[in-house]
């Protein structure tokens, strides 16, 4: 099942994984120093938790959807 609740910050991520997919790790952590001032170390984490609930999948250093923007907030 996936967990569909997100906070404010995780929403932002969301929205920048789903804008640039399919993306590279390394180029969204790129891209997440410049909107969200997140060292790497963070952009990992944080995917790595959206991946656990089942939101994106990160298949040899591309991050990819699991769940569609329109589809994750008609479920909301």
């Amino acid at each position: 099942m996936i967990d569909t609740k997100l906070g404010l910050v995780e929403t932002r991520f969301a929205e920048i994984i789903w804008k640039h997919e399919p993306i590279g790790s390394r180029e969204l952590a790129e891209i997440c120093n410049e909107e969200l001032s997140w060292k790497r170390p963070t952009t990992y984490n944080v995917l790595r938790k959206l991946c656990e609930k089942g939101i994106f999948k990160n298949e040899d250093g591309i991050v990819t959807s699991v769940i569609g923007r329109e589809e994750f907030f008609g479920l909301q």
